[in-house]
């Protein structure tokens, strides 16, 4: 850890002790003395603003460990928000966490997923809560070696012929399973992203609407020349697929197939079953949620980003381990309700400092054993919240 943050400090041009600082961004005044003593008492040093604009100023002398922003001190009017941190030409890719109350606004919430915060925090904010963050930050984390969770943890996927971010798009699907996503517009950038990645790739996957035996070579041809030989292909075409075969490719169509049975498809080739979620059927869905593992005492809390008749999938930075149930309270910002239910995490991606591949930090839960009220509830939810 210590070379880490020696290699940061150089690149950064700030001393590995600027690593300690938090910068709270407080409009009110009134979150920041609160918050200062909890930070100190965790041994983090603290700087405080007005403004998202004088923030944005401060990134430019130091980098923090992490940025705290005040609901309050968010634009209501739709203004740029969180995403002038964002847009930071050198530390924009710091942490962002919201700290947010029972009635914070749900569109200033989405307003934050959509500029890229990583994570909230629901107020009065618990000093376990700032600890756990701080541990990941640091990388201190408790979570056991990846030897330990071989068989459960996520696949890398190389998809080539698609873009991220596309809402009906696979990968946006297999993201929201769980799964890290390598993507890459031409052949050419996915032989420079397999040697980048440096990690192993569990599926090649093609999206193509040309359908031929010289597609058939070109796919071939990027499987020897990205030593990918080995790795399960999946060719998704818009046409019929060829009938020439080939050793160790999969041709899918989709006049075939809907995009449910794809991503089962695609599931099944990466020894995953994420049946139960239903990510294909997730909408947009942002508020407040609180977990915690049963049989413990301490509640965490974090935001959601989309909804499934299934599933929660949330934001947070220290998700829950894989396999873990859980107690859930999810808060309504438009009614004021509180929806409670035990959920089964199915898929948990922590925060990590570098990374090539592109994938959600938070975590999959699936919904178990709610009443027949409570799933009525959900379905009407996702109703609403259907674009």
């Amino acid at each position: 850890m210590t070379l880490a943050l020696h290699a940061l400090s150089q690149q950064s041009g700030v001393s590995a002790e600027v690593c300690r600082k938090v910068l709270v961004v407080d409009a009110s005044r009134e979150l920041r003395l609160y918050l200062t003593a909890l930070l100190r008492t965790v041994g983090c040093e603290v700087v405080s603003v007005d403004s998202l604009l004088a923030a944005r100023v401060e990134l430019g002398r130091f980098r923090p460990m992490m940025v705290l922003v005040d609901w309050r001190s968010l634009p209501a009017d739709g203004g740029p928000g969180c995403a002038a941190l964002r847009a930071h030409p050198h530390n924009g890719d710091v942490p962002i966490l919201i700290v947010v109350a029972d009635n914070t606004p749900a569109e200033l919430l989405e307003a934050c997923v959509q500029s890229g915060a990583e994570d909230c925090v629901l107020g009065p904010v618990r000093v376990t809560e700032l600890q756990a963050r701080i541990d990941v930050l640091r990388d201190k984390s408790p979570w056991p070696s990846p030897r330990v969770l071989e068989r459960r943890t996520p696949r890398t996927v190389l998809l080539v012929g698609e873009a991220p971010g596309e809402r009906e798009g696979l990968g946006a699907s297999l993201e929201a399973c769980g799964h890290h996503l390598l993507y890459a517009s031409t052949h050419e950038r996915a032989m420079a992203l397999a040697a980048e990645h440096g990690e192993p790739v569990h599926l090649l996957l093609v999206r193509t609407a040309v359908t031929s035996a010289e597609e058939m070579v070109r796919v071939e041809r990027l499987r020897a020349e990205a030593r990918l030989g080995r790795v399960p292909t999946v060719v998704v075409t818009s046409g019929e697929p060829t009938e020439v075969q080939s050793f160790g490719q999969v041709w899918l169509s989709t006049r075939t197939l809907a995009p449910r049975h794809l991503l089962a498809r695609t599931n099944g080739l990466l020894q995953r079953n994420m049946v139960a979620l239903l990510a294909d059927e997730r909408v947009p869905f942002v508020c407040p949620v609180e977990f915690r593992e049963v049989g413990s005492f301490s509640w965490s809390s974090c935001y959601s980003n989309a909804l499934s008749p299934g599933a929660l999938f949330v934001r947070t930075l220290v998700p829950a381990r894989i396999g873990a149930a859980l107690e859930l309270r999810i808060h309504l910002p438009t009614t004021r309700e509180v929806l409670e239910g035990p959920g089964l995490v199915s898929w948990s991606n922590p925060y990590t400092p570098r990374r090539t591949a592109s994938y959600p930090l938070g975590m999959g839960i699936q919904f178990l054993g709610l009443s027949p009220r409570r799933l009525m509830q959900l379905r009407e939810l996702i109703r609403v919240s259907a674009p």
